[in-house]
């Protein structure tokens, strides 16, 4: 529980003792390549999966208390997450190499 120090104080707290959310990241291509009459042509299918597993990347915290008069936090998202990056995202290419 967080409380507010008593005037003068700087209370028990050190620096540092919130920390953000971590990052669980993977980033994937796949490419497949296929011969057209000929070893010098061939067309390229390419699929890149940004954050592939879809796990949730989140990038911040609530980190701004709010105390009553008598020095009680009363903020109900104080230490709740704030914000996420952006969900998977796929993209498709096809190539023709000549």
């Amino acid at each position: 529980m967080f409380r507010r120090p008593a005037r003068g104080d700087f209370g028990n707290a050190g620096v540092g003792i919130l920390c953000g959310p971590g990052v669980n990241n993977w980033d994937i291509a796949v490419t497949k390549s296929f011969p057209i009459k000929s070893e010098e042509r061939f067309l390229q299918f390419r699929t890149e999966m940004f954050n592939a597993w879809n796990h949730t990347q989140f990038s911040g915290l609530f980190t701004a208390a709010r105390f009553d008069p008598a020095g009680n936090q009363i903020d109900p998202n104080f230490g709740a997450f704030s914000a996420a990056w952006t969900p998977r995202m796929i993209q498709l290419s096809l190539k023709l190499y000549f």
